[in-house]
């Protein structure tokens, strides 16, 4: 290969990239929105830990996507499957914080509870997605796909059920802060790149 031409690799992930950039950037932006006008907004802390939890999902992707590298063939079909997820993250990402530019409540409490089936049901197929990523690109045991299919079944119920109780909500964003902050830690091998 001449030093001047990427990778395979490289081409597909410059997509994958801007995809997730538009996500972080969404959430950033959206999210200083918010800070900018700190003194009318009413913050929930479930609202904030999911804002946390679906960007640090965006870092994830950018990094599990390094894993790859190594593949030199792609064909059209695998780069429309892996681009859904980061697609799906940009679209929690955009459902999870009201747009400054538009007329919504400052009550994030309840603009939470407006948007939680929708965001459920987004991030349930995010869940989907990863799964399949884990099982056919990853070559990771079904098995391991457990606390995943956990995940997506309380997503798809939280959705579909519309359960509206605060403590569930509360445990939920809890929960799935704690599981990111404990993957970091467990699977250190993965959050390295060489």
């Amino acid at each position: 290969m001449l030093s001047n031409q990427i990778s395979p690799f490289e081409y597909v992930s410059i997509l994958v990239s801007i995809i997730l950039g538009l996500g972080i950037t969404q959430i950033l932006s959206a999210f200083s929105d918010l800070l900018y006008d700190f003194k009318k907004v009413k913050f929930y802390w479930p609202h904030s830990l999911w804002i946390a939890f679906i960007f640090f999902l965006h870092i994830q992707d950018w990094f599990i996507t390094w894993q790859l590298r190594n593949k030199m063939v792609w064909h059209l079909p695998e780069l429309f499957f892996i681009l859904m997820y980061p697609v799906s993250l940009f679209i929690a990402a955009k459902i999870l914080i009201p747009s400054h530019d538009k007329d919504e409540s400052e009550d994030m409490k309840m603009y939470y509870q407006n948007q939680f089936p929708m965001l459920f049901f987004i991030v349930g197929i995010s869940i989907l997605i990863s799964i399949f990523f884990n099982i056919f690109f990853l070559e990771k045991p079904f098995v391991q796909q457990f606390p995943l299919f956990v995940f997506l079944l309380v997503m798809f119920l939280g959705a579909l059920r519309k359960i509206e109780n605060e403590l569930f909500h509360k445990m939920i964003a809890l929960i799935v802060c704690l599981a990111a902050l404990l993957s970091v830690v467990l699977e250190q091998n993965i959050w390295v790149i060489q």
